[in-house]
């Protein structure tokens, strides 16, 4: 079996298959390979999907985020059957070799309907994903913390007060005279003399003595709080020659 048409020798030199005896032609699979075919190494790896046809070699369009293309030469299909395209190559061996760009030559309509290629550029160009995360949020709700209860109660305690008080006394007081009596003499003869005293008598007036003024006022303090918060983090897994260069800021 001979080298594709156009091929160079870094991109058939592995997939170029002696031919079978009696030097029996190549058989072309182009009219039965579609854009949109799934393609498999032969350890049943899936390697891409068709994007584009030519009677030499087809695009098989591999990644999502970061798509590339892989350039297979129609001499690397084992089989095409209804579960796509398998290749006489496995996927690492397809993604290790120097298929990332067209055989020299070989001119393919990238802008033809049938190869899907100006759709798929266009659908790319397009293409976002989001990233999201949770951030925490904070609310203040007012609510009852407790009560205070302000009261009275009487209390009984023995009381002393120092008072003074004043008090009569008889004294007695002897002079000698010398003067005519007067009035009968000899005569039993008594004076009384009231004494006083002053006495204590105790009382009991209620007076306010204090008083509570009861208010509120705010105080404000620090309260701590903490939860748990998710986030998406973006996976870049690049296979085969796939670059990417990544911008905007981080």
């Amino acid at each position: 079996m001979t080298r594709p048409k156009g091929s160079t020798q870094g991109h058939a030199s592995n997939y170029t298959h002696e031919a079978k005896e009696g030097n029996e032609p190549m058989k072309s699979y182009m009219s039965e390979i579609q854009t949109g075919t799934s393609v498999y190494g032969s350890d049943g790896e899936k390697l891409g999907d068709v994007a584009g046809i030519t009677e030499q070699y087809f695009v098989v369009e591999k990644g999502f985020f970061f798509p590339t293309d892989v350039y297979v030469p129609m001499s690397a299909i084992r089989t095409v059957d209804e579960d796509g395209v398998q290749l006489t190559m496995t996927k690492d061996e397809a993604e290790g070799s120097d298929l990332s760009s067209p055989p020299d030559g070989d001119d393919i309509d990238y802008s033809a309907k049938d190869t899907g290629f100006a759709e798929r550029d266009s659908d790319v160009e397009g293409e976002r994903l989001e990233r999201s995360e949770e951030s925490l949020t904070v609310d203040k709700q007012t609510e009852q913390a407790g009560s205070v209860q302000v009261g009275k109660r009487v209390v009984e305690e023995r009381q002393a007060v120092d008072v003074p008080v004043t008090r009569e006394e008889v004294t007695i007081e002897r002079h000698e005279v010398d003067r005519p009596a007067s009035g009968e003499a000899f005569t039993e003869d008594s004076i009384e003399v009231p004494v006083y005293e002053e006495r204590v008598e105790t009382g009991k007036e209620a007076r306010v003595v204090e008083e509570l003024e009861v208010g509120k006022t705010e105080v404000t303090d620090t309260a701590h709080v903490e939860d748990t918060v998710r986030r998406e983090e973006f996976e870049i897994d690049e296979t085969g020659t796939a670059r990417n260069r990544e911008g905007g800021n981080a």
